[in-house]
């Protein structure tokens, strides 16, 4: 449980910090803003804060699942290539400028989280299939 309290905890500074940062940028960008900057915190709001609370609520000791940090490395890093693709496409936006490469960002962040949520669901079949082995009434 601390585990998931302390991810939970990051995610909700980093869209604290997130949001604080594209407000900060726009007083330095002349008046111009850009969508994918103002919306990036809400990537880490939903899929950070959103889904560790879900996680908490649903599946709390999934923590101690051996795939759970295999889940976690995934799955944040998904979540961190979809921001700094954001944030960097933002960037690109308000300066004027434009990059192919941009787009790679979000096929690879979704690509990781899917993955992710792949694992996840393998450990929370895991566990079902352990609590119904245990249950000496099942036999």
């Amino acid at each position: 449980m601390k585990k998931l309290n302390k991810t939970i905890l990051v995610y909700v500074g980093l869209t604290i910090f997130t949001f604080l940062f594209n407000q900060i940028y726009a007083l330095f960008a002349h008046g111009v803003s850009s969508e994918n900057m103002s919306n990036m915190y809400l990537v880490l709001l939903v899929l950070g804060v959103g889904m560790y609370v879900l996680l908490k609520l649903t599946l709390p000791k999934s923590v101690f699942n051996p795939y759970y940090r295999i889940f976690t490395n995934i799955y944040n890093a998904g979540i961190a290539t979809l921001v700094v693709g954001m944030c960097l496409s933002g960037v690109l936006e308000i300066a004027g400028g434009t990059s192919a490469y941009v787009s790679w960002f979000g096929f690879i962040g979704e690509c990781l989280i899917v993955l992710g949520l792949v694992i996840l669901t393998v450990i929370a079949f895991q566990k079902n299939k352990n609590e119904v082995s245990c249950n000496p009434e099942s036999n």
